[in-house]
């Protein structure tokens, strides 16, 4: 009688012990599994993190010199204040992608707030959020209360929210102001809200209580335009004004925010993103920006702001380290668990041992016989893990990925500053009232699969792990002699 049968014949008679290490061992394994399969998704978040946030550096005006400032009363509303130092140009940006070597793309933008309508002249229905508050202040100023957020943009696929996964095109396609006169992008949520798709035609103009403060003639800014995208936020977001909110909002080009917004020619752009091809290459290439006979400091700043990397990668890192100590854990304990029960299972079966040995079987056959068992098992448990862990690994992932992300926004803290102060006065820019986002997006989402590498490495190890604790468990009956073994029996 091979050990083969006996290992058969004892797997399915001791069902109770086979089906305790049967479920030791699969929830060993899908554990494991699933920790390897989050490590691996950890990753490649981090990786694209880098890519998309990494390679980034910003060219803005200078604005801390008070002489380069002019302000001009604004009926009995106050001033408005703009800088009148040298603009941001889509000339001086294709001068830097021209002249410096592993610039990928760019993109120009300024923020403007217009009122939306469609073809026939009907004012958009706008998106309400939550805490509409301070909107419902605005409402004796107007039509005020019904400007967007109008983000005038060279090249929107390369626009910081899109890049930063908050917002991703769910139909059509993206402007780009080389090619596009009068396009623009709108919220899926708000063409939906007011029956629009692409291909339909909106008309753009100045608030009339905004042209009325400024002696400008409203009819005159307004502006036919065509919708030719769609975008959605991957990320919920919140604004100061519920109608300034990123569902609201819109993309076009300069031409068309120019012209709606005369007021506000003198502005030009307010930054330039590049993108750089590799995000190791970053801080030679900016180098290279700011030695460029075009650029003049007194001007001009170039920076790498790197915390937004940082906001986003630090608790990824944190996951990934914490999925690490995980799997060494579970790793350990398993192994001392399984060496216990195999152990106890030798231990119980010295009897058994002592029968064989008196039939003539080998220490080798009945040791054989133990392994046959325990690899059998071992299969069965690493086969239900593989198919266990993949929704495990998903659960897991994402509770985490929820904890890392809201302890990052808790100990992040908050600025209750607005505005830039110049000369003891305090310039608000239109950053002061961009959407802030809960989270971000779809750069931290982690997107887990179970590679066939991994369920390899599992089998391999796995039964590694189970054939040595066997041999470690039977150590104590390898090394008796027939007779000891025999004298334990009665």
């Amino acid at each position: 009688m091979s050990f083969f049968y006996r290992a058969f014949r004892y797997i399915t008679r001791k069902t109770g012990r086979s089906i305790l290490l049967f479920l030791t061992l699969s929830a060993t394994a899908t554990l494991i599994l699933s920790g390897i399969a989050v490590k691996d998704a950890t990753q490649t978040a981090q990786l694209n993190v880098r890519q998309a946030l990494g390679g980034v550096f910003t060219m803005e005006q200078n604005t801390s010199d008070p002489s380069k400032w002019e302000s001009k009363a604004v009926g009995g509303f106050g001033y408005r204040s703009w800088y009148t130092g040298e603009q941001l140009t889509e000339t001086l940006a294709d001068i830097v992608l021209e002249k410096v070597e592993g610039i990928r793309g760019y993109n120009a933008s300024a923020v403007v707030y217009i009122v939306a309508s469609d073809s026939k002249g009907k004012t958009l229905e706008l998106l309400q959020s939550d805490d509409d508050g301070f909107s419902a202040l605005l409402s004796s100023y107007g039509d005020f209360n019904s400007t967007v957020s109008t983000y005038a943009s060279t090249n929107t696929e390369f626009d910081s929210y899109f890049t930063g996964g908050l917002l991703e095109l769910a139909e059509g396609r993206h402007i780009n102001s080389k090619n596009d006169e009068s396009a623009v992008i709108i919220s899926k949520e708000l063409a939906k809200l007011n029956g629009l798709k692409v291909g339909d035609k909106l008309i753009l103009h100045m608030s009339e209580f905004k042209a009325s403060m400024s002696d400008i003639d409203f009819e005159k800014t307004k502006k036919e335009v065509e919708i030719v995208g769609l975008f959605h936020a991957t990320a919920k977001s919140s604004a100061a004004l519920s109608n300034w909110s990123m569902d609201n909002a819109i993309y076009t080009t300069m031409n068309v925010a120019a012209h709606v917004r005369p007021d506000t020619l003198d502005e030009g752009y307010e930054k330039i993103c590049f993108y750089v091809s590799d995000p190791a290459e970053l801080e030679s290439i900016t180098e290279k920006v700011k030695n460029l006979p075009d650029i003049d400091p007194t001007d001009f700043i170039i920076k790498c702001d790197s915390s937004s990397v940082d906001s986003v990668s630090k608790p990824l890192s944190n996951m990934n380290d914490l999925i690490s100590v995980l799997i060494v854990s579970v790793l350990a304990v398993g192994a001392i668990i399984l060496y216990l029960i195999l152990s106890g299972r030798v231990k119980e079966r010295v009897h058994e041992s002592g029968i064989l040995l008196s039939f003539g079987f080998s220490k080798c056959n009945i040791v054989g016989q133990y392994l046959t068992e325990a690899v059998v098992i071992a299969a069965a448990a690493f086969l239900l893990a593989v198919f266990a862990s993949g929704a495990v690994a998903e659960a897991a992932g994402n509770r985490l990925i929820d904890y890392t992300m809201s302890e990052s926004a808790d100990n992040a803290g908050s600025s209750d500053s607005l505005g830039t102060n110049v000369d003891g006065g305090v310039i608000v820019g239109s950053d002061d009232f961009a959407p802030k986002f809960d989270g971000n997006g779809k750069l931290t989402e982690i997107e887990v699969s179970i590679k066939p590498a991994a369920v390899v490495i599992l089998f391999a190890a796995g039964l590694s792990v189970v054939v040595v604790s066997v041999i470690a468990a039977a150590l104590p009956v390898l090394m008796m002699k027939p007779k000891e073994i025999l004298s334990k029996m009665s």
